[in-house]
């Protein structure tokens, strides 16, 4: 199996847009692991979705709001781009991609009047989301602290067969984007 400098010179780098938890700095940099200092957070919004909470506000999940454009019903968040295969790994073993997330490219909305498209991950089916919005501002004050040690004891259970698997995921996913 490459080791990781050989997984990180296949495609990439990975754009995404981080709504929730990873919208902290300090939560990115358990999660994104090394890199983390050297990617910028940039101010973007997200239209058509519904930031709703998850376990009372503890993380949210985003569903599909068609016409969600109004003040207060974008979905806020931070476009970090050049994220190496191996940091998206990392992010979508945090996610639980493929469970309780999924991912799908969308366009943004960026600080400064430009456009994007980032990778973004949804609410699976089966994540009870609640009513009402969840608030960023709100998790901050609540359940920061306590996430900051569920995500440093996640991702040291993250194997490297885990990690790995993820890494082709993703060399895939961009593989199959830039030939399409």
């Amino acid at each position: 199996m490459p080791g990781i400098d050989a997984w990180n010179r296949m495609p990439g780098p990975v754009d995404f847009f981080f709504y929730g938890t990873l919208r902290d700095a300090g939560i990115r940099r358990i999660v994104l692991g090394a890199e983390a200092p050297s990617l910028s957070a940039v101010p973007a919004t997200l239209e058509g979705y519904r930031c709703a909470p998850v376990e009372r506000g503890r993380f949210p999940g985003i569903v599909a709001e068609p016409g969600a454009a109004a003040p207060g019903m974008l979905v806020q968040g931070v476009l970090v781009q050049g994220v190496s295969l191996d940091a998206a790994a990392r992010t979508s073993f945090f996610e639980s991609e493929g469970s309780l997330y999924d991912i799908a490219r969308k366009p943004l909305a960026v600080a400064g009047g430009r456009d994007a498209d980032a990778w973004v991950y949804v609410a699976a089916a089966v994540l009870p989301v609640e009513a009402g919005e969840w608030r960023f501002e709100d998790w901050r004050r609540r359940w920061r602290l306590a996430l900051l040690g569920d995500a440093r004891a996640a991702m040291a259970r993250a194997t490297p067969a885990e990690l790995g698997r993820y890494r082709r995921v993703w060399s895939d996913r961009l593989s199959r984007l830039r030939t399409s």
